[in-house]
This record gives structure tokens, sequence and C-alpha cells, in this order.
């Protein structure tokens, strides 16, 4: 009985090695096409992952350019109201006021050179004085910088 059993076990041990071979290459093949299949699908989701950032980086886009219009919007509207006010504002009557001399003597000088003509000119400097007022403010504030950055 020795050399039978001897023989089956030498049998069913290769038999056993032959299993084991095949299930390690069957783990093998298995874990190679598992990592070609996550592989595809970590790329898909990365592309999916960057269509989404360029989307988001679009709107970041959208909102900073629309703060940059609304804000030049905003200078452009004031440019305009300080504008107007400079026309409306250039209508200059001196008048004599009790509470002290100068006004009075103010009064007179425009009085007398009232002949000359030079309203067109004050008007004029005046119109100059604002513009360059107004340049200097957007320069100061195109200057500044908020939040940082």
């Amino acid at each position: 009985m020795g050399i039978l059993t001897d023989a089956f076990g030498k049998l069913f041990g290769l038999l056993w090695d032959v299993a084991e071979w095949i299930y390690t290459g069957f783990l093998n093949i298995f874990q190679h096409i598992l990592d070609i299949l996550i592989g595809f699908f970590e790329v898909i989701f990365d592309v999916i992952r960057g269509l989404l950032y360029l989307v988001y980086m679009i709107g970041v886009l959208a909102v900073r350019l629309f703060q940059v219009l609304l804000e030049a919007a905003q200078i452009l509207w004031s440019l305009i109201v300080g504008f107007g006010n400079t026309l409306a504002s250039l209508t200059y009557t001196p008048q004599s006021s009790g509470g002290h001399g100068y006004s009075d003597m103010i009064g007179r000088i425009f009085n007398a050179l009232e002949p000359m003509q030079l309203a067109p000119i004050a008007y004029i400097l005046s119109f100059a004085l604002w513009f360059i007022t107004a340049i200097s403010a957007m320069k100061l504030i195109s200057s500044i910088r908020v939040g940082g950055s």
C-alpha cells in the first residue's frame, strides 16, 4: 500500500500545484485587467474633472469681468455726473455779504473786471481744472489695489 498511496499523493500534489498555478495565473490576469480598467476610468474622471474646472474658471473670469465693467461704469457715471454738476455750476454772481469787508471788495473787483470779458476764460479754466482733477482722481483710483490682489 505504500507505493499506491505514494503515487496518488504525488499525483494529487501535482494536480494541486497545477490548480494553484492556474489560479495564480487567473488572479494575475484579472489583476492586470482590473488595473487597466481602473486606469482607463481614472483618465476619464480626470478629463471630466479638468472640464469642470475649466467651466469653473470661465465662471470666475465672467464674474471678474462683470466686476471690472461695473466699476468702469460707476467711474464713467461719476464722471458724467461731475461733468453735469460742473456745467450746471458755471455761473457765478458775486454778491456782497454783511459778514466782512472782503466780500464787498471782491464784488467791486468783479464789477471792475466785467468790461474785460474774462468770464469765458474763467469758464475754460474752471473746466480745465475740473478735467485735470477728474483725470487725477481716475489715476488715483486705478492705482489702488482692492483686497490685496
